[in-house]
């Protein structure tokens, strides 16, 4: 019997520890788990000898980071600095690359890091955003929950000259599951230039030449051609009866002439921007493709096949359109 006892204590004892242990498991885990949609907002800005570059990014995606806590879960501000200016440090200085000319930038001084409330609205330009990280910090005593707030930073950067071509490779897609960057570029006397971009963008150029946005544009249409089956299935398609040199340089002039026309007019918003449209166009390449494929099969004239590749490079120059949409901030 007394054997028995024994047992009982001992596999309650067991169930309680592993559901001890369970529990903090879940709960470490919900401390460092990625958020889903993160926003970064950030402003560069040169000046002088120094390029100041000012961010704010959800404290929530400051994972890894011990960030002292008070009480239920409350951010000890007066505790926080150290760990504030070690997440600023581990999660933007040493993924945002900055580049002047050819040259990257050395590692920036870090001036300032500090929690701001989720309903400041300084960050709606420059201006406001500095006055505010050069203002009075927020109450030691104030009961804010740590993965509420927001974390603003300010860095500088040793520059040669504010007139210099700058550019920035923000590797900031690990903050997030998926991460929305507002990027805005102030050049001295020059107008705002803005960018908005999805996780990991390449190397920007903050302030391209054209023959820097055109190259880019080149690699990005040869990219995009190579990866889009739609349209060199197409173009296969039409091609195929071509037997001599010169019907073949008609179709392939006028085909690009209406793509040329299409993507230009998207560019300069004169697309429709209604929701059905996207879905129209990908139903009418798909219709492009096939209609190309029958004539192919029963019809072998081909003199009017340059109309045909006009009126289709139209409908693919609007899915180029698309697909080209977010780059074109770029140019």
């Amino acid at each position: 019997m007394q054997r028995s006892v024994s047992w009982g204590v001992v596999y309650r004892l067991i169930v309680s520890l592993s559901a001890a242990l369970l529990g903090a498991l879940a709960c470490g885990a919900a401390a460092h788990d990625v958020p889903d949609d993160v926003k970064v907002q950030a402003f560069v800005k040169p000046a002088g000898d120094q390029l100041h570059l000012l961010v704010r990014v959800p404290l929530s995606a400051m994972r890894e980071v011990d960030v002292p806590l008070r009480g239920p879960g409350y951010l000890d501000l007066g505790r926080a600095d150290a760990a504030l200016r070690n997440a600023a440090t581990l999660w933007l200085a040493n993924n945002i690359e900055i580049r002047e000319g050819e040259k990257r930038l050395a590692s920036p001084r870090l001036v300032d890091a500090r929690v701001t409330l989720p309903s400041d609205r300084s960050f709606g330009s420059y201006e406001e955003a500095l006055a505010h990280l050069e203002g009075p910090r927020l109450p030691a005593s104030m009961d804010l929950f740590w993965s509420q707030q927001l974390l603003d930073v300010l860095f500088d950067y040793p520059i040669a000259s504010e007139r210099s071509d700058f550019s920035i490779h923000p590797k900031l897609e690990r903050l997030g599951l998926r991460v929305t960057t507002v990027l805005r570029f102030l050049p001295p006397g020059g107008a705002v230039r803005a960018y908005e971009y999805h996780g990991d963008p390449g190397l920007i150029r903050l302030d391209p030449r054209w023959p820097q946005a055109a190259l880019q544009f080149v690699k990005l249409g040869f990219l995009h051609i190579l990866q889009g089956p739609d349209h060199l299935l197409f173009l296969l398609c039409l091609v195929i009866p071509l037997r001599r040199l010169w019907p073949l340089a008609v179709v392939a002039t006028s085909f690009t002439i209406a793509h040329s026309i299409t993507l230009i007019a998207s560019a300069f918003g004169f697309a429709p921007a209604a929701l059905w449209f996207p879905p129209l166009i990908e139903l009418l390449i798909a219709v492009s493709i096939l209609y190309m494929a029958v004539e192919n099969v029963i019809s072998s004239d081909v003199s009017r096949r340059w109309m045909l590749a006009f009126g289709f490079g139209l409908v693919h120059g609007f899915g180029f359109s698309f697909a080209l949409r977010e780059n074109l901030q770029f140019a």
